[in-house]
Protein backbone atom coordinates (compact mmCIF):
# COMPACT_ATOMS: atom_id res chain seq x y z
CA UNK A 1 0.00 0.00 0.00
CA UNK A 2 1.17 3.15 -0.79
CA UNK A 3 1.74 6.05 2.10
CA UNK A 4 -1.27 8.46 1.92
CA UNK A 5 1.63 11.65 1.60
CA UNK A 6 2.33 9.78 -1.88
CA UNK A 7 -1.09 8.92 -3.03
CA UNK A 8 -1.60 12.70 -2.46
CA UNK A 9 1.48 14.07 -4.22
CA UNK A 10 0.89 11.55 -7.16
CA UNK A 11 -2.93 12.84 -7.85
CA UNK A 12 -1.48 16.39 -8.01
CA UNK A 13 1.26 15.30 -10.07
CA UNK A 14 -0.92 13.41 -12.69
CA UNK A 15 -3.17 15.95 -12.76
CA UNK A 16 -0.76 18.83 -13.26
CA UNK A 17 1.06 17.02 -15.90
CA UNK A 18 -2.81 16.43 -17.77
CA UNK A 19 -2.95 19.88 -17.68
CA UNK A 20 0.38 21.06 -18.87
CA UNK A 21 0.06 18.20 -21.85
CA UNK A 22 -3.86 19.91 -22.29
CA UNK A 23 -2.62 23.76 -22.16
CA UNK A 24 0.19 22.72 -24.74
CA UNK A 25 -2.43 21.57 -26.90
CA UNK A 26 -4.26 24.39 -26.97
CA UNK A 27 -1.13 26.40 -27.62
CA UNK A 28 -0.17 24.47 -30.44
CA UNK A 29 -3.54 24.34 -32.24
CA UNK A 30 -3.99 28.21 -31.47
CA UNK A 31 -0.17 28.88 -33.28
CA UNK A 32 -1.85 26.31 -36.22
CA UNK A 33 -4.78 27.95 -36.77
CA UNK A 34 -3.13 31.65 -36.55
CA UNK A 35 -0.67 30.27 -38.98
CA UNK A 36 -3.50 29.55 -41.90
CA UNK A 37 -6.26 32.00 -40.83
CA UNK A 38 -7.17 34.98 -42.88
CA UNK A 39 -7.37 38.36 -40.96
CA UNK A 40 -10.81 40.08 -41.96
CA UNK A 41 -12.31 43.34 -39.84
CA UNK A 42 -15.97 42.10 -38.44
CA UNK A 43 -18.48 43.10 -36.04
CA UNK A 44 -19.62 41.02 -32.58
CA UNK A 45 -23.64 40.56 -33.20
CA UNK A 46 -24.09 38.45 -30.04
CA UNK A 47 -22.79 36.85 -27.05
CA UNK A 48 -23.70 34.20 -26.32
CA UNK A 49 -23.35 33.54 -22.64
CA UNK A 50 -23.42 29.86 -20.74
CA UNK A 51 -22.60 28.99 -16.90
CA UNK A 52 -19.29 28.12 -17.10
CA UNK A 53 -19.55 26.43 -13.76
CA UNK A 54 -21.05 27.42 -10.24
CA UNK A 55 -21.93 31.06 -10.04
CA UNK A 56 -19.84 32.09 -13.50
CA UNK A 57 -21.20 32.94 -16.82
CA UNK A 58 -18.78 32.77 -19.50
CA UNK A 59 -19.54 34.52 -23.04
CA UNK A 60 -18.87 33.48 -26.43
CA UNK A 61 -19.15 35.92 -29.19
CA UNK A 62 -20.84 35.89 -32.18
CA UNK A 63 -19.38 37.72 -34.83
CA UNK A 64 -19.99 38.69 -38.54
CA UNK A 65 -17.69 39.48 -41.21
CA UNK A 66 -17.03 38.96 -45.07
CA UNK A 67 -14.43 36.32 -46.24
CA UNK A 68 -11.53 38.00 -48.86
CA UNK A 69 -14.26 36.16 -51.73
CA UNK A 70 -16.90 38.51 -50.79
CA UNK A 71 -19.17 35.91 -48.84
CA UNK A 72 -20.81 37.11 -45.96
CA UNK A 73 -20.55 34.95 -42.70
CA UNK A 74 -21.85 34.68 -39.08
CA UNK A 75 -20.27 32.68 -36.78
CA UNK A 76 -19.62 31.58 -33.14
CA UNK A 77 -16.60 31.48 -31.89
CA UNK A 78 -14.64 28.98 -30.30
CA UNK A 79 -13.41 30.43 -27.24
CA UNK A 80 -15.28 31.65 -24.36
CA UNK A 81 -14.42 34.35 -21.62
CA UNK A 82 -15.37 36.07 -18.49
CA UNK A 83 -15.43 39.10 -19.32
CA UNK A 84 -16.49 38.96 -22.87
CA UNK A 85 -13.41 39.94 -25.51
CA UNK A 86 -15.65 42.53 -26.69
CA UNK A 87 -19.97 43.81 -26.67
CA UNK A 88 -22.15 43.30 -28.79
CA UNK A 89 -21.95 46.16 -31.61
CA UNK A 90 -17.95 46.20 -31.80
CA UNK A 91 -16.02 46.34 -34.44
CA UNK A 92 -13.13 43.51 -34.35
CA UNK A 93 -10.65 41.49 -36.41
CA UNK A 94 -12.00 38.21 -37.32
CA UNK A 95 -9.37 34.89 -38.19
CA UNK A 96 -10.97 32.73 -40.20
CA UNK A 97 -10.25 29.30 -41.85
CA UNK A 98 -10.64 29.83 -45.48
CA UNK A 99 -11.02 25.72 -45.36
CA UNK A 100 -13.92 26.31 -43.52
CA UNK A 101 -15.17 30.30 -42.70
CA UNK A 102 -17.30 28.78 -39.84
CA UNK A 103 -14.22 28.53 -37.77
CA UNK A 104 -13.47 32.11 -36.41
CA UNK A 105 -11.69 33.35 -33.11
CA UNK A 106 -11.81 37.23 -32.64
CA UNK A 107 -8.31 38.64 -32.78
CA UNK A 108 -7.71 39.54 -29.50
CA UNK A 109 -5.19 37.96 -26.99
CA UNK A 110 -8.20 36.31 -25.05
CA UNK A 111 -9.57 35.38 -28.07
CA UNK A 112 -6.91 33.75 -29.97
CA UNK A 113 -7.21 30.39 -27.69
CA UNK A 114 -3.32 31.13 -26.91
CA UNK A 115 -3.39 32.87 -23.27
CA UNK A 116 -5.89 30.43 -22.06
CA UNK A 117 -3.44 27.23 -23.05
CA UNK A 118 -0.30 29.44 -20.75
CA UNK A 119 -2.81 29.59 -18.36
CA UNK A 120 -4.19 25.91 -18.46
CA UNK A 121 -0.25 24.81 -18.87
CA UNK A 122 1.00 27.41 -16.01
CA UNK A 123 -1.87 26.12 -13.42
CA UNK A 124 -0.72 22.37 -14.19
CA UNK A 125 2.82 23.38 -13.53
CA UNK A 126 1.78 24.43 -10.38
CA UNK A 127 0.13 21.37 -9.12
CA UNK A 128 3.09 19.38 -10.70
CA UNK A 129 5.52 21.75 -7.89
CA UNK A 130 3.13 20.75 -5.02
CA UNK A 131 2.99 17.24 -6.15
CA UNK A 132 6.92 17.05 -5.56
CA UNK A 133 6.58 19.27 -2.27
CA UNK A 134 4.20 16.74 -0.93
CA UNK A 135 6.17 13.86 -1.78
CA UNK A 136 9.62 15.44 -0.56
CA UNK A 137 8.20 17.25 2.68
CA UNK A 138 5.53 14.11 3.33
CA UNK A 139 7.81 11.32 2.77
Amino acid sequence: MVPEPYQTALIFGLSGLACVIAGTWIVVNARRFRRRAVRVPGRIVELSSFSGGGSSTLYRPVVAFTTLDGTPVEAKSVFASFPPVGFVGEAVYVLYDPADPGKVRVDRLSGRGGLHGVLFAAFGLIFVAVGVLIAVLGG
